[in-house]
């Protein structure tokens, strides 16, 4: 891509902001309850900004030749600890349904409600044990400052998954996120206007 391009321009702008916002931050774990929520906008923004120019150029890369997808290798204990950050979103699972009114009444409806019981308990001992906010905070940053030092491998895992879902590309631009003072609203605009142009010509 040559350095001069619209798409290189974009790069350097997230690069650009992600330093500065390290820079301009006090020690996480100092930061009231308010300054946390502005942070954590300020990364939603930043966050989306990245998944749109990561797009455009994954998009590039489905309509060319299928790169082989990477062989998988056995994680490391560190890299298991390696925060990530994710390209495109989790879809949310659909919301539970009624299957009955009242209690259980047969043995299978007893075993399944304790089953259920069960596993409420186990995702509220999962809840209680995670990260204080401001480490999340840190692994949030460190996971955008990782891909954006070394983006192409996470790319090219992008374009293989827009292949088989295209209707991410759409869910990515039409994104909305909050204004973030480290991104100028042209710079934004421009990103908008690529990835939304790269969505179309390439759907």
């Amino acid at each position: 891509m040559p350095s001069s391009s619209p798409l290189a321009r974009l790069w350097l702008c997230a690069r650009t902001a992600i330093t500065a916002l390290c820079a301009s931050l006090l020690p996480l774990d100092t930061l009231t309850e308010a300054e946390r929520r502005r942070l954590r906008g300020w990364l939603r923004a930043l966050e989306a900004f990245c998944r749109r120019v990561a797009l455009t150029e994954a998009l590039q890369q489905r309509c060319a030749a299928p790169s082989p997808a990477r062989q998988p290798t056995k994680p490391t204990a560190a890299a298991k600890r390696r925060p990530a950050f994710r390209l495109w979103p989790r879809f949310k699972a659909a919301g539970a349904r009624i299957r009955r009114l009242g209690g259980p009444l047969s043995i299978a409806e007893i075993v399944a409600e304790r089953r259920r019981t069960a596993l409420a308990a186990r995702l509220a001992a999962a809840r209680s044990r995670h990260k204080p906010a401001h480490l999340r905070l840190a692994d949030r940053i460190e996971a955008l400052q990782r891909f954006l030092d070394a983006p192409a491998r996470a790319i090219a895992g992008f374009a293989r998954k827009l292949r088989h879902a295209p209707a991410l590309a759409r869910v990515i631009v039409a994104a909305r996120a909050p204004a973030c003072p480290f991104l100028s609203e042209d710079d934004v605009d421009a990103c908008i206007t690529i990835s939304q142009t790269a969505a179309t010509n390439t759907s």
